[in-house]
């Protein structure tokens, strides 16, 4: 071999040699040693997200709430949550009803479950049962069936699956924001399968589950492909077309009359399964902050479907005989004497960012607690 193919052969060798032993370390030194943004949960983090996440997928209802989640309040995020064994953002609770309790379930999305308040024990359902406990002297438990995202679709199966079995005395609906956006986006269908996705289960090959086996695979995977921005947010796993439509997905309704009637006919349906299982049904006007529409390009059709979706349940109480509580009127009339005295209201929360619509406060909860009681008091439903 001449002298010039030697010195090639050996420059390709040391390369050779340096770049095995390059990948050779990077393979085994961060399984000894933790490396910035080669950690385990930084290479992935999905598994680690959904590990801790508050929800999980459900065959019937998408997701639920997971039961026994717990989430310190830290002064980055000062919420503390803590599910209940069932998953209900509330106290314990059983199946089984005790003897001489009054017991109500609350249906509803993120603004029942508890997005807003500081912890669970500020949610407007627990204030609620600690407010008629003090007005009846009696034993009452006030359960949080609320969830994330859930609109009338989703709380008439959770009724009908779960609610009715803890034998509720009344059935408290709390909902609109959610089925406006429903219905306002685009391609609805009589079931809301525009909208509500199937969580998606990520089946893999025989072939990505040995790459999973090296690290050289996973880094290449988080940190050259898209795959972790494509999984992390939730919405991505629950609504169909996520951020497709940004910055407003609600800006090109195909057909919202139907969501509007799919809205009522919801309405009438938790209704009916309340009254088939024994219960009382209290259907409750939502409140919102109708100035946060206007970050929205779309703000007069939502404030528009916001108007005739509170009418319908006006109109859902008076037709099929079941008593309405109009919370709405007394949390925005709150809110906008505040405004009017110290321009910033205590009702919703971040009122500086213009993006608080139904979520309440702490005291906003307490408002909707007492106001609901007072109501379930005037109605003389707890016998």
């Amino acid at each position: 071999m001449s002298p010039r193919r030697s010195r090639v052969y050996l420059g390709l060798t040391v390369t050779v040699y340096t770049l095995v032993t390059l990948l050779l370390l990077l393979e085994i030194v961060p399984r000894v040693v933790d490396i910035p943004r080669l950690t385990k949960d930084e290479l992935d983090p999905i598994a680690l997200a959904f590990k801790d996440a508050r929800v999980q997928p459900h065959p019937y209802l998408a997701y639920t709430n997971r039961p026994g989640f717990r989430k310190a309040a830290t002064e980055k995020d000062p919420v503390l949550i803590e599910h209940n064994t069932l998953g209900f953002n509330s106290a314990e609770v059983t199946w089984k009803k005790p003897a001489g309790t009054y017991r109500i379930v609350c249906l509803g999305g993120s603004s029942t479950y508890g997005i807003g308040p500081s912890s669970t024990w500020t949610n407007w359902p627990v204030k609620l049962g600690e407010e008629l406990a003090a007005k009846s002297g009696k034993s009452i438990e006030v359960v949080n069936l609320g969830c994330q995202g859930y609109s009338t679709f989703e709380s008439q199966i959770n009724l009908a699956i779960r609610g009715v079995d803890l034998e509720p005395d009344l059935v408290l609906v709390y909902h609109t924001i959610n089925d406006l956006r429903c219905a306002l986006y685009p391609g609805v269908t009589h079931d809301n399968t525009h909208w509500r996705a199937n969580w998606p289960v990520d089946r893999k090959l025989p072939s990505e589950q040995f790459l999973e086996n090296f690290l050289l695979y996973k880094t290449w995977r988080r940190y050259g492909t898209t795959w972790a921005e494509e999984r992390m947010n939730l919405g991505a796993y629950v609504i169909v077309d996520f951020g497709k439509h940004a910055p407003d997905d609600y800006a090109q309704p195909s057909d919202p009359d139907l969501g509007f009637e799919s809205f009522e006919r919801n309405l009438v349906n938790i209704v009916a399964i309340a009254k088939a299982h024994g219960s009382e049904v209290l259907l409750v006007t939502q409140g919102c902050r109708m100035g946060d529409f206007d970050r929205f390009g779309s703000k007069e059709l939502q404030k528009q479907g916001y108007e005739r979706m509170t009418q319908t349940i006006k109109d859902v109480a008076a037709e099929r005989g079941v008593p309405l509580c109009d919370a709405r009127t007394v949390l925005e009339s709150t809110a906008d004497r505040q405004r009017a005295e110290t321009g910033a209201d205590r009702i919703f929360v971040r009122p500086d960012k213009k993006n608080g619509e139904v979520h309440l406060t702490d005291e906003g909860c307490l408002l909707l607690a007492q106001t609901l009681a007072a109501r379930i008091t005037e109605l003389g439903l707890i016998k």
